[in-house]
């Protein structure tokens, strides 16, 4: 049995994301969960679109043309 690549997961922005981060030498997890508190203060599981493990920090893509950015 194949295992399936994270990248036929991904979205064309989050594969540019991906091979840049590559490129750096950045190592990343890919939608890692994250536990949160929304805006009113109730608990929530949020997997952002990655991890970068050498800075402890989340990554969220924004890239979809289906989405309207306008807030």
């Amino acid at each position: 049995m194949q295992r399936e690549s994270i990248y036929e997961k991904m979205t064309r922005c989050e594969k540019e994301v991906a091979d840049l981060l590559k490129e750096m030498g950045i190592k990343w997890a890919y939608e890692k969960p994250v536990f949160i508190w929304d805006e009113n203060k109730r608990p929530r599981v949020w997997a952002p679109d990655f991890y970068l493990i050498p800075f402890g920090i989340y990554l969220e893509v924004c890239g979809s043309e289906n989405f309207d950015y306008d807030c």
